[in-house]
């Protein structure tokens, strides 16, 4: 995008500078250890799209060869709903009556202001804000302002780092990844009287057309043995250290060990 007119402006977040142009920024002048820092909205997209090669594999594939000196800290994916599938004061409602399912501790329901104190529609979230995954549900046209009275719901993945990596490499189309990860991290449910756990209760009707029949993603790589042997170490050492030394202490080393290696055998 080297014809475009690009802009000097002040940076962000530690930054002193940046190049902006059709929502496009490209901050640096931090720290010695920030580097530089490509941030792009929804509408810098649209712009990347239009006005570049709009080649996201390429840029992802550079990060992906270089994962030394560069990563990809957050990555958005959503889906717009401009025909009516889901209705936000539906969804509020079955989220505030726990009609559904989800692998996240944290579920918030808040009315988004502006700087004028101005209501800009709600947000629904699952998972915490600064999590590696999070889902947040709200109306795009209140937050947008627009008054017409169209119709626009956007259900959107807020991944980061690790998880925004592992979305990229999963295979299938991106709307079959983002249909699969939903799937296995939130369903709307109804209830089952006659099934007490919730998780195979059915799904409500609108998440299951919004869901289609893709099989869950799980953003989520196995760490490497080095990695498994330092938080095993972490966990016996300074978690359970005192419990370990107490059993000693009351059974014996040999009694101790006689019951780990009868129970590794009864999990073989």
């Amino acid at each position: 995008m080297q014809h475009v007119s690009w802009e000097l402006v002040k940076g962000a977040r530690g930054y002193m500078d940046r190049l902006y142009w059709g929502s496009i920024s490209i901050h640096y002048n931090g720290r010695e250890d920030m580097g530089v820092w490509l941030e792009m909205s929804g509408q810098g997209c649209r712009s990347f799209e239009t006005f570049g090669n709009g080649d996201y594999e390429s840029l992802f594939d550079e990060v992906r060869q270089n994962p030394g000196e560069m990563n990809l800290t957050r990555l958005d994916v959503a889906f717009d709903d401009h025909e009516g599938l889901l209705d936000i004061d539906v969804l509020e409602m079955d989220t505030r009556e726990l009609s559904f399912v989800s692998k996240f501790r944290k579920t918030a329901v808040e009315w988004e202001w502006d700087h004028d104190k101005l209501i800009k529609g709600l947000s629904i979230y699952h998972g915490r804000k600064a999590s590696e995954i999070m889902i947040r549900i709200y109306d795009k046209a209140a937050e947008r302002g627009f008054d017409d009275g169209r119709h626009w719901v956007r259900v959107e993945l807020q991944l980061r780092d690790s998880r925004a990596l592992a979305f990229l490499d999963a295979p299938g189309k991106i709307g079959d990844r983002f249909s699969g990860v939903l799937r296995n991290y939130l369903r709307y449910v109804d209830s089952d009287d006659f099934d007490s756990n919730k998780w195979r209760w059915p799904m409500k009707w609108y998440w299951e057309k919004l869901l289609g029949a893709v099989a869950p993603i799980r953003l989520y790589t196995k760490p490497g043995a080095e990695y498994n042997l330092s938080n095993l170490e972490d966990f016996v050492y300074k978690q359970a250290g005192g419990a370990v030394t107490t059993l000693l202490e009351i059974v014996g080393e040999e009694k101790f060990r006689e019951n780990i290696s009868s129970c590794l055998t009864s999990m073989v």
